[in-house]
């Protein structure tokens, strides 16, 4: 069975808004997703050096960016179920 959690509906709604906060472009926004990828580094060696590899194969800036986005996205939707299922865990839900 897969140790990755399978993310639920629950999830979407902080993450969205996450987002909506990071495209405004505001300090606050560019700070998360700073402290994201650094602790996505430190976190995950291996996998960001691949993701890092593939980004800078992209000649097109946008295509890249758009690429970024979604791993950031897919790993952020993760991370956030794998807190949820360990809270809800400790708490008997």
């Amino acid at each position: 069975m897969s140790k990755i959690p399978n993310v639920q509906k629950g999830i979407e709604a902080p993450l969205l808004k996450t987002v909506a906060s990071v495209r405004q472009g505001d300090d606050e926004g560019l700070e998360y997703l700073a402290a994201f990828w650094k602790e996505f580094k430190e976190d995950q060696p291996t996998l960001s050096k691949i993701v890092l590899k593939e980004m800078n194969k992209f000649k097109n800036q946008k295509i890249m960016a758009a690429f970024a986005h979604g791993v950031w996205m897919t790993y952020a939707a993760l991370q956030s179920q794998e807190e949820a299922d360990e809270m809800n865990e400790e708490w008997g839900v």
